[in-house]
Protein backbone atom coordinates (compact mmCIF):
# COMPACT_ATOMS: atom_id res chain seq x y z
CA UNK A 1 0.00 0.00 0.00
CA UNK A 2 1.22 3.21 -0.82
CA UNK A 3 2.80 5.40 2.12
CA UNK A 4 2.60 9.02 1.85
CA UNK A 5 4.41 11.59 4.30
CA UNK A 6 2.71 14.85 5.20
CA UNK A 7 4.92 17.25 6.96
CA UNK A 8 3.61 20.11 8.72
CA UNK A 9 5.98 23.31 10.22
CA UNK A 10 5.41 25.83 12.11
CA UNK A 11 7.52 28.93 12.06
CA UNK A 12 6.59 31.89 14.61
CA UNK A 13 7.93 34.90 15.25
CA UNK A 14 9.31 36.51 19.12
CA UNK A 15 10.14 39.62 20.08
CA UNK A 16 11.40 38.82 24.14
CA UNK A 17 14.84 37.54 24.74
CA UNK A 18 15.02 34.60 27.19
CA UNK A 19 17.38 33.49 29.53
CA UNK A 20 18.12 29.71 30.37
CA UNK A 21 16.18 28.05 32.76
CA UNK A 22 17.39 27.43 36.20
CA UNK A 23 16.45 25.23 39.28
CA UNK A 24 15.86 25.89 42.43
CA UNK A 25 15.63 23.38 45.31
CA UNK A 26 14.23 24.11 49.17
CA UNK A 27 16.08 21.33 51.03
CA UNK A 28 13.31 21.37 54.20
CA UNK A 29 11.81 18.48 54.60
CA UNK A 30 8.26 17.30 56.04
CA UNK A 31 6.58 13.81 56.25
CA UNK A 32 10.59 12.46 55.66
CA UNK A 33 13.65 12.20 57.23
CA UNK A 34 15.83 15.79 56.33
CA UNK A 35 19.20 12.97 55.79
CA UNK A 36 16.86 11.77 53.19
CA UNK A 37 15.94 14.71 51.83
CA UNK A 38 19.19 16.39 51.60
CA UNK A 39 20.29 12.77 50.20
CA UNK A 40 17.72 12.65 47.06
CA UNK A 41 17.83 16.40 46.79
CA UNK A 42 21.82 15.99 46.24
CA UNK A 43 20.97 13.25 43.58
CA UNK A 44 18.74 15.51 41.29
CA UNK A 45 21.52 17.97 41.09
CA UNK A 46 24.03 15.02 40.26
CA UNK A 47 21.85 13.87 37.65
CA UNK A 48 20.30 16.95 36.33
CA UNK A 49 23.61 18.62 34.73
CA UNK A 50 22.19 20.46 31.40
CA UNK A 51 20.39 23.39 33.73
CA UNK A 52 21.47 25.10 36.77
CA UNK A 53 20.63 23.75 40.33
CA UNK A 54 20.72 25.59 43.10
CA UNK A 55 20.12 24.08 46.85
CA UNK A 56 18.35 26.08 49.67
CA UNK A 57 18.77 24.88 53.18
CA UNK A 58 16.76 25.85 55.91
CA UNK A 59 17.19 29.37 56.91
CA UNK A 60 18.23 30.46 53.81
CA UNK A 61 14.16 31.25 52.67
CA UNK A 62 15.21 35.25 51.87
CA UNK A 63 17.69 33.69 49.55
CA UNK A 64 14.97 31.42 47.91
CA UNK A 65 12.64 34.57 48.01
CA UNK A 66 14.97 36.54 45.86
CA UNK A 67 15.25 33.73 43.56
CA UNK A 68 11.60 33.40 42.89
CA UNK A 69 11.67 37.27 42.17
CA UNK A 70 14.23 37.17 40.15
CA UNK A 71 13.12 34.33 38.03
CA UNK A 72 9.16 35.74 37.66
CA UNK A 73 9.58 37.74 34.38
CA UNK A 74 12.10 36.44 33.20
CA UNK A 75 10.64 34.88 29.70
CA UNK A 76 11.32 31.27 30.82
CA UNK A 77 9.48 28.56 32.73
CA UNK A 78 12.25 27.40 35.95
CA UNK A 79 11.22 25.07 38.11
CA UNK A 80 11.28 25.17 41.93
CA UNK A 81 11.17 21.93 43.82
CA UNK A 82 9.78 21.65 47.51
CA UNK A 83 10.35 19.23 50.13
CA UNK A 84 6.92 19.01 52.15
CA UNK A 85 7.39 22.58 53.43
CA UNK A 86 6.55 25.82 51.82
CA UNK A 87 8.74 28.82 52.96
CA UNK A 88 6.96 31.42 54.38
CA UNK A 89 9.28 33.83 52.65
CA UNK A 90 7.47 32.91 49.46
CA UNK A 91 4.01 32.20 50.91
CA UNK A 92 3.15 33.80 54.28
CA UNK A 93 2.51 31.30 56.78
CA UNK A 94 -1.57 30.55 57.80
CA UNK A 95 -2.77 31.68 54.61
CA UNK A 96 -1.66 35.44 55.46
CA UNK A 97 -1.34 36.16 51.92
CA UNK A 98 -3.63 33.92 49.69
CA UNK A 99 -3.69 36.00 46.53
CA UNK A 100 -0.94 37.86 44.96
CA UNK A 101 2.20 36.08 47.24
CA UNK A 102 5.39 35.58 45.08
CA UNK A 103 4.63 31.60 44.89
CA UNK A 104 1.38 32.62 43.27
CA UNK A 105 3.18 34.93 41.11
CA UNK A 106 6.17 32.92 39.97
CA UNK A 107 3.30 29.98 39.13
CA UNK A 108 1.39 32.42 37.36
CA UNK A 109 4.17 33.77 35.39
CA UNK A 110 4.27 30.33 33.69
CA UNK A 111 6.88 28.65 36.30
CA UNK A 112 6.43 25.38 37.44
CA UNK A 113 6.37 24.01 41.44
CA UNK A 114 6.80 20.35 42.16
CA UNK A 115 6.57 18.39 45.97
CA UNK A 116 7.31 15.58 47.08
CA UNK A 117 6.43 15.02 51.82
CA UNK A 118 3.65 16.17 53.15
CA UNK A 119 1.35 17.59 51.08
CA UNK A 120 1.88 20.64 48.75
CA UNK A 121 1.92 23.81 50.51
CA UNK A 122 -0.18 22.31 53.36
CA UNK A 123 3.12 23.35 55.76
CA UNK A 124 5.12 26.33 55.97
CA UNK A 125 8.17 26.62 57.88
CA UNK A 126 6.90 29.55 59.74
CA UNK A 127 3.40 27.65 60.53
CA UNK A 128 0.28 25.54 59.51
CA UNK A 129 -1.28 26.25 55.61
CA UNK A 130 -3.53 23.94 55.86
CA UNK A 131 -6.00 22.59 52.86
CA UNK A 132 -6.42 26.23 52.44
CA UNK A 133 -3.12 27.15 50.57
CA UNK A 134 -3.74 24.52 47.73
CA UNK A 135 -6.91 25.85 46.58
CA UNK A 136 -5.93 29.68 47.13
CA UNK A 137 -2.70 29.24 44.76
CA UNK A 138 -4.73 27.27 42.21
CA UNK A 139 -8.00 29.44 42.51
CA UNK A 140 -9.80 26.14 42.97
CA UNK A 141 -11.77 26.39 46.21
CA UNK A 142 -12.73 22.51 45.96
CA UNK A 143 -8.81 20.97 45.46
CA UNK A 144 -7.71 18.67 47.98
CA UNK A 145 -5.85 15.44 48.28
CA UNK A 146 -7.32 13.25 50.47
CA UNK A 147 -6.95 9.23 50.95
CA UNK A 148 -3.94 7.58 52.54
CA UNK A 149 -2.60 4.68 50.95
CA UNK A 150 -4.25 4.48 47.59
CA UNK A 151 -2.00 2.28 45.47
CA UNK A 152 -1.30 4.01 42.04
CA UNK A 153 -0.21 1.94 39.15
CA UNK A 154 2.57 3.30 36.41
CA UNK A 155 1.07 4.51 33.20
CA UNK A 156 2.59 4.25 29.68
CA UNK A 157 4.06 7.98 30.02
CA UNK A 158 5.24 7.04 33.46
CA UNK A 159 7.50 3.98 32.23
CA UNK A 160 8.42 6.36 29.22
CA UNK A 161 9.54 9.08 30.91
CA UNK A 162 10.58 8.23 34.54
CA UNK A 163 11.77 4.31 33.89
CA UNK A 164 12.37 4.21 37.59
CA UNK A 165 8.99 4.19 38.84
CA UNK A 166 7.37 1.66 40.14
CA UNK A 167 3.91 0.93 41.71
CA UNK A 168 3.33 2.24 45.20
CA UNK A 169 0.69 3.43 47.33
CA UNK A 170 0.46 7.28 47.85
CA UNK A 171 -1.00 9.18 50.91
CA UNK A 172 -1.87 12.49 48.99
CA UNK A 173 -2.86 12.09 45.22
CA UNK A 174 -4.26 14.89 42.64
CA UNK A 175 -7.87 14.26 42.44
CA UNK A 176 -8.67 14.76 38.67
CA UNK A 177 -12.17 15.73 39.07
CA UNK A 178 -11.27 18.78 40.81
CA UNK A 179 -9.38 20.19 38.38
CA UNK A 180 -11.38 23.45 37.05
CA UNK A 181 -10.51 26.82 36.36
CA UNK A 182 -8.28 26.00 33.33
CA UNK A 183 -6.28 24.13 35.12
CA UNK A 184 -5.89 20.03 33.46
CA UNK A 185 -3.51 17.22 33.80
CA UNK A 186 -0.44 17.55 31.33
CA UNK A 187 1.05 14.78 32.37
CA UNK A 188 0.21 11.75 34.80
CA UNK A 189 3.10 8.89 35.32
CA UNK A 190 0.94 7.05 37.74
CA UNK A 191 -2.92 6.79 38.56
CA UNK A 192 -5.45 4.68 40.96
CA UNK A 193 -7.66 2.12 39.19
CA UNK A 194 -10.32 4.69 39.87
CA UNK A 195 -9.16 6.62 37.05
CA UNK A 196 -9.53 9.79 39.09
CA UNK A 197 -6.68 9.80 41.65
CA UNK A 198 -3.13 10.44 40.02
CA UNK A 199 0.08 11.05 41.57
CA UNK A 200 3.10 12.08 40.49
CA UNK A 201 1.43 13.73 38.36
CA UNK A 202 1.73 17.54 36.25
CA UNK A 203 -0.75 19.80 36.27
CA UNK A 204 -0.60 22.91 33.78
CA UNK A 205 -3.00 25.96 33.99
CA UNK A 206 -3.88 26.59 29.47
CA UNK A 207 -3.92 29.99 30.16
CA UNK A 208 -0.92 30.79 32.97
CA UNK A 209 1.17 28.42 31.40
CA UNK A 210 2.19 27.51 35.26
CA UNK A 211 2.34 23.92 36.30
CA UNK A 212 2.06 21.98 39.47
CA UNK A 213 3.50 18.74 40.23
CA UNK A 214 3.65 15.93 43.00
CA UNK A 215 6.02 12.99 43.20
CA UNK A 216 5.79 10.61 46.23
CA UNK A 217 4.11 12.50 49.17
CA UNK A 218 4.25 9.77 51.28
CA UNK A 219 4.40 9.76 55.10
CA UNK A 220 8.02 8.04 56.93
CA UNK A 221 9.05 6.43 53.50
CA UNK A 222 12.81 7.56 53.37
CA UNK A 223 13.36 5.20 50.59
CA UNK A 224 10.71 6.17 47.90
CA UNK A 225 13.33 6.69 44.84
CA UNK A 226 12.40 10.78 44.72
CA UNK A 227 15.46 11.81 43.59
CA UNK A 228 15.67 9.26 40.70
CA UNK A 229 12.56 9.53 40.00
CA UNK A 230 12.57 13.49 39.82
CA UNK A 231 15.94 13.56 38.22
CA UNK A 232 14.58 11.25 35.06
CA UNK A 233 11.21 13.36 34.87
CA UNK A 234 13.23 16.37 34.48
CA UNK A 235 15.84 15.02 32.36
CA UNK A 236 13.36 12.92 29.70
CA UNK A 237 10.31 15.60 30.11
CA UNK A 238 10.91 19.01 31.88
CA UNK A 239 13.64 20.21 29.91
CA UNK A 240 12.46 18.81 26.64
CA UNK A 241 9.20 19.39 26.61
CA UNK A 242 9.30 22.78 28.35
CA UNK A 243 12.86 23.93 29.14
CA UNK A 244 11.84 25.80 25.75
CA UNK A 245 9.11 27.81 25.42
CA UNK A 246 10.08 30.17 22.18
CA UNK A 247 8.90 26.85 20.75
CA UNK A 248 5.30 25.53 19.95
CA UNK A 249 4.52 22.15 21.55
CA UNK A 250 1.99 19.40 22.55
CA UNK A 251 1.16 18.72 19.04
CA UNK A 252 -2.09 17.06 18.41
CA UNK A 253 -2.16 14.61 17.20
CA UNK A 254 0.38 13.87 19.57
CA UNK A 255 3.93 12.48 18.49
CA UNK A 256 3.77 9.05 17.28
CA UNK A 257 -0.11 8.85 17.23
CA UNK A 258 -1.69 5.99 15.46
CA UNK A 259 -5.04 5.58 13.90
CA UNK A 260 -5.40 9.47 13.42
CA UNK A 261 -8.63 10.04 11.40
CA UNK A 262 -8.07 11.53 8.12
CA UNK A 263 -10.36 14.38 9.10
CA UNK A 264 -7.81 15.71 11.66
CA UNK A 265 -7.19 18.90 12.79
CA UNK A 266 -3.82 19.85 13.55
CA UNK A 267 -3.33 21.93 16.50
CA UNK A 268 -0.09 23.14 18.66
CA UNK A 269 0.23 25.03 21.74
CA UNK A 270 2.12 28.65 20.75
CA UNK A 271 5.58 29.21 22.25
CA UNK A 272 6.05 31.81 24.80
CA UNK A 273 5.54 35.49 23.02
CA UNK A 274 4.65 33.96 20.00
CA UNK A 275 2.05 35.87 17.80
CA UNK A 276 2.29 34.63 14.44
CA UNK A 277 2.65 31.24 12.55
CA UNK A 278 3.05 30.00 8.90
CA UNK A 279 2.06 26.67 8.04
CA UNK A 280 3.94 24.65 5.75
CA UNK A 281 2.23 21.25 4.76
CA UNK A 282 3.35 18.47 2.19
CA UNK A 283 3.91 15.49 1.01
CA UNK A 284 7.92 15.06 0.93
CA UNK A 285 9.87 15.93 4.24
CA UNK A 286 13.26 17.02 2.40
CA UNK A 287 11.15 19.86 0.55
CA UNK A 288 9.46 21.12 3.67
CA UNK A 289 12.59 20.72 5.94
CA UNK A 290 14.62 22.93 3.67
CA UNK A 291 11.42 25.45 3.14
CA UNK A 292 11.14 28.85 4.11
CA UNK A 293 8.86 32.40 3.13
CA UNK A 294 11.30 33.12 0.48
CA UNK A 295 11.37 29.80 -0.93
CA UNK A 296 8.11 28.16 -0.01
CA UNK A 297 8.37 25.39 -2.49
CA UNK A 298 4.64 24.78 -3.15
CA UNK A 299 3.87 24.02 0.90
CA UNK A 300 3.39 27.16 2.62
CA UNK A 301 -0.20 26.70 2.92
CA UNK A 302 -1.04 29.55 5.68
CA UNK A 303 1.03 32.39 6.52
CA UNK A 304 0.99 35.02 9.33
CA UNK A 305 -1.68 33.62 11.30
CA UNK A 306 -2.46 34.00 14.76
CA UNK A 307 -4.21 30.31 15.07
CA UNK A 308 -2.99 27.64 16.81
CA UNK A 309 -4.83 25.09 14.21
CA UNK A 310 -4.66 23.91 10.35
CA UNK A 311 -7.26 22.36 9.03
CA UNK A 312 -5.99 19.81 6.12
CA UNK A 313 -8.81 19.01 4.71
CA UNK A 314 -8.16 20.71 1.79
CA UNK A 315 -5.32 18.27 0.73
CA UNK A 316 -7.06 14.87 2.36
CA UNK A 317 -4.87 13.15 3.87
CA UNK A 318 -5.04 9.53 2.03
CA UNK A 319 -4.18 5.42 2.81
CA UNK A 320 -2.07 5.37 5.71
CA UNK A 321 -0.47 8.44 5.75
CA UNK A 322 2.09 9.19 8.17
CA UNK A 323 1.67 12.67 9.29
CA UNK A 324 5.09 14.76 10.69
CA UNK A 325 5.09 18.04 12.05
CA UNK A 326 7.60 20.24 12.97
CA UNK A 327 7.84 23.98 14.49
CA UNK A 328 10.45 26.62 13.00
CA UNK A 329 10.39 29.68 15.60
CA UNK A 330 11.96 32.42 15.05
CA UNK A 331 13.25 35.19 17.06
CA UNK A 332 14.64 38.26 15.41
CA UNK A 333 16.48 36.82 12.69
CA UNK A 334 17.30 33.49 14.34
CA UNK A 335 15.42 30.51 13.80
CA UNK A 336 14.88 27.77 16.15
CA UNK A 337 13.24 24.30 15.06
CA UNK A 338 12.33 21.51 16.77
CA UNK A 339 12.14 17.63 15.78
CA UNK A 340 9.76 16.24 14.11
CA UNK A 341 6.01 14.69 15.09
CA UNK A 342 5.03 12.19 13.64
CA UNK A 343 1.76 9.85 13.34
CA UNK A 344 0.01 7.18 11.13
CA UNK A 345 -3.34 7.72 9.41
CA UNK A 346 -5.83 4.43 9.48
CA UNK A 347 -6.03 2.91 6.15
CA UNK A 348 -8.71 3.78 4.25
CA UNK A 349 -11.46 1.19 3.52
CA UNK A 350 -10.22 -1.55 1.14
CA UNK A 351 -12.01 -4.50 -0.40
CA UNK A 352 -10.26 -7.73 0.28
CA UNK A 353 -9.57 -10.48 -2.16
CA UNK A 354 -10.44 -13.19 -0.06
CA UNK A 355 -12.81 -15.40 0.57
CA UNK A 356 -15.56 -13.27 2.63
CA UNK A 357 -18.90 -14.10 2.03
CA UNK A 358 -21.96 -15.45 3.62
CA UNK A 359 -23.85 -18.87 2.76
CA UNK A 360 -27.17 -19.80 3.95
CA UNK A 361 -27.34 -23.67 4.89
CA UNK A 362 -30.58 -24.42 3.01
CA UNK A 363 -28.97 -23.86 0.08
CA UNK A 364 -27.29 -27.15 -1.15
CA UNK A 365 -25.93 -26.01 -4.52
CA UNK A 366 -23.52 -23.69 -3.16
CA UNK A 367 -22.20 -20.81 -5.52
CA UNK A 368 -19.21 -18.86 -5.28
CA UNK A 369 -19.53 -16.50 -1.60
CA UNK A 370 -16.95 -13.94 -4.12
CA UNK A 371 -20.27 -13.03 -5.94
CA UNK A 372 -20.87 -10.67 -3.13
CA UNK A 373 -17.48 -8.90 -3.34
CA UNK A 374 -17.09 -8.64 -7.08
CA UNK A 375 -20.94 -6.89 -8.50
CA UNK A 376 -22.42 -9.76 -9.10
CA UNK A 377 -25.15 -9.76 -6.70
CA UNK A 378 -26.13 -6.06 -5.49
CA UNK A 379 -29.92 -7.13 -4.19
CA UNK A 380 -30.52 -5.83 -1.36
CA UNK A 381 -31.61 -8.83 1.44
CA UNK A 382 -30.67 -7.35 4.71
CA UNK A 383 -31.64 -3.87 5.99
CA UNK A 384 -28.43 -2.82 8.43
CA UNK A 385 -30.34 -0.57 10.27
CA UNK A 386 -33.42 -2.20 11.17
CA UNK A 387 -32.01 -6.13 11.01
CA UNK A 388 -28.50 -5.13 13.21
CA UNK A 389 -29.01 -5.58 17.07
CA UNK A 390 -27.33 -3.01 19.49
CA UNK A 391 -24.54 -4.24 20.84
CA UNK A 392 -24.50 -7.01 18.67
CA UNK A 393 -21.25 -7.88 16.18
CA UNK A 394 -21.95 -8.03 12.41
CA UNK A 395 -21.01 -11.95 12.33
CA UNK A 396 -23.09 -12.69 15.40
CA UNK A 397 -26.01 -10.96 13.63
CA UNK A 398 -25.34 -12.85 10.23
CA UNK A 399 -24.88 -15.87 12.40
CA UNK A 400 -28.13 -15.34 14.08
CA UNK A 401 -29.78 -15.43 10.52
CA UNK A 402 -28.31 -18.95 9.47
CA UNK A 403 -25.61 -17.43 7.69
CA UNK A 404 -22.25 -18.71 8.24
CA UNK A 405 -18.57 -16.97 6.85
CA UNK A 406 -16.02 -18.38 4.82
CA UNK A 407 -13.54 -15.78 6.16
CA UNK A 408 -10.78 -16.60 7.78
CA UNK A 409 -9.18 -13.23 9.04
CA UNK A 410 -10.39 -10.56 11.22
CA UNK A 411 -10.86 -7.14 10.13
CA UNK A 412 -11.04 -3.73 11.51
CA UNK A 413 -14.72 -2.60 10.60
CA UNK A 414 -15.66 0.23 8.19
CA UNK A 415 -18.49 -0.07 6.40
CA UNK A 416 -19.89 -3.33 5.46
CA UNK A 417 -22.57 -3.86 2.22
CA UNK A 418 -24.76 -6.95 2.71
CA UNK A 419 -26.46 -8.77 -0.48
CA UNK A 420 -28.40 -11.11 -1.03
CA UNK A 421 -27.29 -13.43 -3.92
CA UNK A 422 -30.21 -16.15 -4.59
CA UNK A 423 -29.42 -19.36 -6.33
CA UNK A 424 -32.73 -22.20 -7.02
CA UNK A 425 -32.15 -24.69 -4.34
CA UNK A 426 -31.70 -28.21 -5.80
Amino acid sequence: MRRLLSVLVIAMAFSTTATALEIAICTTANWWSQAAADREMQEVADHVTAVPVLQFAAGQYDALADWVAAHTGDGVSDLLILCGQCPDAIYPAVNAQPDGSLLELFLDDGNCVINTGDWIFYIGTAGTNGTAALPSVMDIPSMEMWDDDTPVTVTAEGQKYTPSLANFSTDRAIHLDALTNDWYAELILALAADGNRAEPVILRNSVTGGRIGVFFQTASQDDDPRGEVMSEWINNWYLKVVANPRLAGSPSPADEATDVPREVILSWTAGMSAATHDVYFGTAFDDVNAVSRANPMGVLVSQGSSATSYDPSTARLRDDVLVSARTRSTRASTTRSTRAWSGASPPSCVRHHERCGYEHPSVRRKEPPENTVNGLARTPAISTDREHRHGESWRAALSRRGFSSSSTRVHRPHQMLVWNYLVQPC
